[in-house]
């Protein structure tokens, strides 16, 4: 006998990735010189987790330890602690390092750089240089400036979506599938998205994250960056 109440799918979050992109280019969080380091905090948090997609616990093992931030050519990798185990890791499939393109690798606009996570990383770890007691990268922006949980991490992401929610329920995972979703029909292979995002079938993207769509073009982190520079936010 089947199923008289079969599970309701949500295909979608009451959301869109590009209004909160669209806001961190204003105040309190533009000029970037000028911003709280709260504000700074959660708008480096919300670019990175937007543009590789990982889980809150690999966020939170992000760290500061020499040879876990490499500035690149055209982009940083970040590496995870090593003692970070991630939860959808087995002996055929690790996770790999996330890497995270420059904006101005896809848009010469001025404007553009606002949204860059390579530019927010490089001011975040020159403001907190001197405050940090601790090597994960994200800690709390105030004294005793040490590490961030996964629920506080977890927190600050749900803190910067609920304004643009209508009141609808939020999970910090949600911004997990919005972004992947954006890079998937913005042309850039499965495979690619999830070695980005670090999940392990095709099936576990389609039945949970099949959702949003929008037109850009690039790899994944530059999918989901080119995408709020090509659309402008819902009024």
């Amino acid at each position: 006998m089947g199923n008289s109440r079969p599970p309701k799918k949500k295909l979608c979050p009451a959301w869109s990735i590009n209004d909160i992109l669209h806001s961190l280019t204003k105040p309190p969080y533009e000029p970037i010189h000028d911003s709280r380091l709260p504000d700074l905090t959660k708008k480096t948090l919300f670019l990175i987790a937007a543009s590789s997609a990982r889980r809150r616990s690999c966020l939170h093992a992000l760290t500061t330890k020499p040879g876990h931030i490499r500035f690149e050519a055209h982009g940083v990798r970040l590496i995870p602690d090593i003692d970070f185990v991630p939860k959808n890791q087995t002996l055929d499939f690790i996770p790999g390092d996330l890497f995270l393109p420059e904006i101005t690798t896809i848009s010469s606009e001025r404007e553009d750089r606002k949204w860059c996570p390579v530019r927010s990383l490089k001011w975040y770890l020159k403001r907190t240089k001197h405050l940090r007691h601790s090597e994960r990268l994200f800690v709390l922006p105030r004294h005793p400036y040490s590490a961030a949980s996964k629920d506080t991490i977890s927190k600050w992401l749900v803190q910067m979506i609920m304004p643009f929610t209508h009141d609808q329920p939020v999970r910090a995972h949600d911004i997990r599938g919005q972004a992947t979703s954006k890079a998937l029909f913005a042309g850039v292979p499965l495979s690619d998205i999830m070695k980005a995002a670090a999940w392990k079938t095709p099936s576990t993207f389609v039945s949970c994250y099949l959702t949003d769509t929008l037109r850009a073009e690039a790899a994944f982190g530059r999918a989901v960056l080119t995408g709020s520079a090509c659309r402008p936010p819902r009024m």
